[in-house]
């Protein structure tokens, strides 16, 4: 089977020489700068209808490319909006005159995250490391305590831990190899050698005797658990560890694990001074993003829950926003 390639569309409009210079220039900064380019492409094409001089972007084109279409959400206005203002930001730095068009980010969200301190996730394992088996599921007090360490240790989705089978997981390499994801994006994942003697223990004791493709986290009928069970057992592990639920909305979710795990990272890289704009692309990849715009995200995240980063997360959230194309929106599955 061969695979599709990618062309880039053709810049017709006035600033056709630039949009080529600064697609180059996101490509040589290591971006792939894939899905951008389709709204750069857009904004060439409307800025045909306006007057246009030596690649100036002119407060009445700005102002009329940043009117909200109809039947547009807020989060792809955003998205428009943030890659003009980054086009304009790299003409200006090339000695051309533009506006800068103000912009305070908004997006439509249903749920807010829920980030657990430190200290809180040391009282959800605990609470789950001292589950008890019951008739109905004789296996939970070794499955959960499974479970969880690897939503948290690795960010995954509820989904792709629930879908996994043994041949899935190499426990003599450490890697995990995620083939049920939401964005059909294959990925390998390495764990923390702390994390795959766990498995290796938890797999000898409960899959000696499975066959390859038996779940690797079952049921007492040597079924995959479904995320609704998941869900009411987080409830009773949020009860258990002292933590309040406020409800569909409001949270926790099993989800906001994930949320965690991507937030605790990047505050420890920003603590230990690591460049987040080299490491943000790789936590991309890792979490199986379809683009760093999703990841980003999260630096607003950081930032609310640790505010002695502020700063840092600031100043990177102004710098790579637009970088990747896609809605933006936050990370909900």
């Amino acid at each position: 089977m061969s695979r599709r390639v990618r062309r880039d569309p053709e810049f017709t409009g006035p600033f056709a020489d630039m949009c080529r210079a600064f697609v180059q220039y996101k490509r040589d900064q290591g971006f792939q700068y894939n899905g951008a380019i389709n709204i750069l492409h857009s904004f060439d094409n409307f800025s045909k209808d306006f007057s246009v001089h030596n690649y100036e972007i002119s407060m009445e084109l700005a102002l009329a490319w940043s009117q909200r279409r109809h039947n547009e959400c807020e989060s792809h206005r955003s998205n428009r909006i943030l890659v003009m203002r980054h086009f304009a930001a790299f003409l200006t730095d090339n000695g051309y005159t533009t506006y800068m068009q103000p912009f305070k980010f908004k997006h439509d969200r249903k749920h807010t995250p829920y980030i657990f301190t430190y200290e809180e996730i040391k009282r959800i394992f605990y609470a789950v490391d001292h589950t008890s088996p019951s008739p109905k599921s004789v296996y939970k007090h070794r499955v959960y305590p499974m479970l969880y360490r690897m939503l948290y240790a690795c960010g995954f989705r509820i989904n792709e831990v629930l879908g996994l089978k043994l041949q899935d997981v190499d426990l003599e390499k450490g890697i995990v190899h995620l083939t049920k994801t939401k964005n059909n994006i294959e990925r390998l994942v390495p764990m923390s050698d702390s994390l795959t003697a766990y498995c290796k223990r938890f797999a000898a004791d409960l899959h000696a005797e499975h066959p390859a493709d038996f779940p690797f986290i079952a049921t007492m009928h040597g079924e995959h658990y479904c995320t609704s069970a998941i869900e009411r057992h987080f409830r009773d592990l949020l009860w258990e560890a002292g933590i309040p639920y406020g409800g569909k909305l409001l949270g926790p979710r099993v989800h906001d694990i994930r949320h965690t795990f991507v937030c605790h990272q990047l505050y420890r890289w920003a603590k230990e001074g690591a460049d987040l704009m080299v490491m943000l692309p790789i936590l991309s990849k890792y979490l199986g993003h379809t683009g760093v715009l999703s990841t980003q995200w999260y630096l607003r995240l950081t930032a609310e829950a640790y505010p002695e980063v502020t700063e840092t997360m600031d100043a990177l959230t102004d710098c790579v926003f637009p970088e990747i194309g896609g809605e933006l929106l936050e990370e909900t599955d």
